[in-house]
Order: C-alpha cells, then structure tokens, then sequence
C-alpha cells in the first residue's frame, strides 16, 4: 500500500491538502498570470452582450496562442509532455486529512468571488459534500449573470470537485 499521495497539478485545476497542521493550496496560475494581461477589455463589459462575446472570443483566441508553450502555460492534452511542465508533489498520507480537487469552475468560489477561503471550502466539501461547493457556486453566478460584480468570461463555468478522505494514513 501506498504511504504518499502524489500529484500532478495543471491549469484550471485547484488541489488543497488538509493536515493536522493546516492547508496547503497547489495551483499552477500561469493561465491566470497570462490572462490577465489580455482580460481588461472582456472584463469591461456585461457577460452575455454581443460585445462581451466578441471580446470573450478575442481572448481565447490569444490565450491559445499560449497554451502548451514556453511562457504560456500548461493544460492536460494528448501530448504526454505537458505532464513535464506540470506542478508536482507529495505529501505523506500520514500529514493528510482530505485532499480536495476543484475545476476552475468550482474554485471560483474562492479565487474570483472571494466569498470563501479555502479552509471554509475544505469544510463545505468534507462535511457537505461536493455538491454543496457547486451549489453556492451556481447562486453566486446567478445572482450576478452579466458578471458586473465578478468579471469572468462564462457567467457559468463548468464545476467538478472531488473529496478524498484519509484515515489513519491510507485513502
């Protein structure tokens, strides 16, 4: 049996180790590094109008340019040299709690609502489950649809998170 977790992060992906000592947040931002330099003008404008989605089809268009690219940044493909550009890691099951896996959609939460932290996430996954997390996600995008309060490119994102638990040093 296995006495460490290892751990591959890329892009649009969000992977918090909860442990007797704390949390730990493995994120590769080199997608959000690179796209904030190009979101202003998308940002600027109602999510859903015909000038948003212009603008949101302007920006894909130039982060693809720097997707799977020295300088750009990484996501899963079928090329398996991606995985080499990859953020990753270990932790001892031992030091570990749960580990939560969120998509970008369900990190959102957090990362561009700022309505949790990550602890306060960790404990609606653990205790409430998945779909709790997606839950509060879908009434924060709904309560703002033309993203006038949280600028995004989707009003909705597409949302996965899983939970694994650890007790007494093994999943």
């Amino acid at each position: 049996m296995a006495d460490r977790l290892q751990y591959l992060v890329l892009a649009d992906s969000v992977l918090l180790l909860e442990g007797p000592t704390g949390l730990s947040v493995v994120t590769d931002d080199r997608e959000a590094q690179v796209g904030q330099k190009y979101r202003d003008r998308m940002d600027a404008l109602a999510s859903g109008s015909s000038a948003h989605r212009e603008a949101h089809r302007e920006y894909v268009e130039t982060l693809r340019s720097s997707r799977n690219r020295p300088g750009g940044f990484w996501v899963a493909s079928v090329d398996s040299a991606v995985a080499d550009e990859a953020i990753i890691g270990e932790q001892p099951l031992s030091e570990l709690e749960a580990a939560v896996l969120l998509s970008d959609g369900a990190s959102r939460l957090v990362d561009r609502f700022g309505q949790e932290s990550w602890s306060d996430l960790v404990h609606l996954a653990r205790h409430e489950g998945p779909d709790a997390v997606i839950d509060e996600v879908r009434q924060l995008e709904t309560s703002d649809p033309e993203g006038t309060r949280w600028p995004r490119g989707k009003a909705y994102d597409d949302a996965t998170v899983a939970v694994i638990t650890v007790l007494g040093g093994a999943c």
